[in-house]
């Protein structure tokens, strides 16, 4: 074979590597990996990949193990992957709360790579908490939807240092609860005095009725809603 000939051999095997790359979503040397991290449930001496992905004859989308659901399931391509574990059956009872039907979760669009649970998380990566893809701590939000905040309610202000204090500031579905307001050092990694988006709002586990709120907003008066009031304890239309 002439060099020309291997030149052009080199191409298209290194062609064909980068389309199958990108068309199964991988990209090569990325470091993402499950070892490590909360989602390496494998046994000693068995394949990490094996429990979520198999190699051959595989039922869904990225060689995933488990099948596709029927079209009108609401549980459809990577939703169903992740519910297999997050049903409150294999990840513990603390993550049942994630697929809670009687609470809102940011929309998604099942089984669409991209819109579906893999919208703000990825089970390969955990370097900014809980599989999220994008950094921001508690104003993560913001990665999507950057012009949350002036044009709304403010973030990154300093409520403790006013004075304010959440009347109800736990907000820990985990144990249970489900409403409150939370306040966040200014990284929105841990408790401090910041209101921040995840202050009011919730991905998954909000209020129903709300839009992803941590407390009720039913009234239609803004002076008496609940989740003003728990930082702004006015009343009436003081």
């Amino acid at each position: 074979m002439t060099a020309s000939a291997w030149l052009r051999a080199a191409w298209l095997v290194a062609g064909a590597i980068i389309v199958l790359a990108v068309g199964t979503g991988v990209v090569m040397g990325d470091g993402k990996r499950v070892t490590g991290t909360k989602h390496d449930v494998a046994s000693p001496g068995t394949a990490v990949c094996v429990y979520c992905h198999v190699p051959q004859d595989p039922e869904g989308d990225l060689l995933w193990a488990d099948g596709p659901q029927t079209a009108d399931s609401p549980l459809k391509g990577l939703k169903s992957l992740c519910f297999s574990c997050h049903d409150g059956t294999v990840a513990g009872s603390n993550d049942t709360f994630v697929f809670d039907p009687a609470r809102p979760d940011h929309p998604i669009a099942p089984g669409e790579r991209g819109q579906d649970c893999d919208r703000c998380h990825d089970a390969h990566f955990s370097g900014y908490g809980d599989f999220i893809k994008l950094p921001g701590g508690a104003n993560f939000c913001r990665d999507c939807h950057p012009r949350a905040g002036p044009a709304d309610h403010p973030v990154d202000i300093d409520a403790a240092a006013a004075g304010v204090t959440p009347v109800d500031h736990q907000w820990n579905p985990l144990k249970g609860d489900f409403t409150g307001t939370r306040l966040w050092d200014t990284a929105g990694a841990a408790t401090g005095g910041q209101v921040k988006c995840l202050s009011c709002h919730s991905p998954h586990g909000g209020q129903p009725g709300t839009k992803m709120n941590t407390v009720a907003v039913s009234p239609t008066n803004p002076s008496q809603l609940a989740i003003c009031q728990a930082c702004h304890q006015r009343q009436g239309g003081d």
